[in-house]
């Protein structure tokens, strides 16, 4: 099951879903919560970082970056991330395979960007991603990875 924009809406008044800064309601969609990039844009092509925007984003180029939102999740409840069409249109993903996110997590998510087209220029709190929320069918232990409690950008671990 899919919570729709009712439920989002309900769990985000009550902090059962926490999102720092509070969410717009035009982020709210049927059945998805829309997030917003952050300020750092890594170029992981050419190691260079970029701060406070406007980014533009070069053809085959990889980037991390991620959302504005710093997002709770209770540990009965699961999250993925997903691109917004609009992005999709423009040949731009904005995850390759970590659009997971696990019950318990909290912090902000990254984003692993990748340009397939056309230069593209993307703004420092542009909806980039959703995320669309699922309860799982009894409470999970909870996440406790090395990625909890993450800000900003977050370059891979140990695998």
């Amino acid at each position: 099951m899919i919570l729709s924009d009712k439920t989002i809406a309900d769990n985000l008044l009550s902090d059962r879903i926490g999102v720092q800064p509070h969410p717009s309601s035009e982020q709210i969609q049927p059945a998805s919560l829309d997030v917003c990039l952050g300020k750092e844009l890594y170029d992981v092509t050419t190691d260079t970082l970029y701060e406070d925007g406007p980014h533009t984003i070069k053809p085959s180029h990889c980037y991390l970056a991620y959302t504005q939102e710093q997002i709770t999740l209770p540990n009965d409840l699961a999250g993925h991330l997903t691109g917004r069409s609009t992005l999709g249109r423009m040949f731009v993903t904005v995850h390759q395979t970590a659009g997971w996110l696990d019950p318990g997590f909290s912090g902000t998510v990254e984003l692993e960007i990748t340009n397939f087209d056309e230069e593209q220029t993307l703004e420092v709190g542009d909806r980039i991603a959703q995320v669309v929320f699922m309860p799982l069918d009894q409470p999970s232990s909870g996440y406790d990875g090395q990625y909890q409690g993450q800000m900003g950008i977050t370059e891979a671990g140990d695998v």
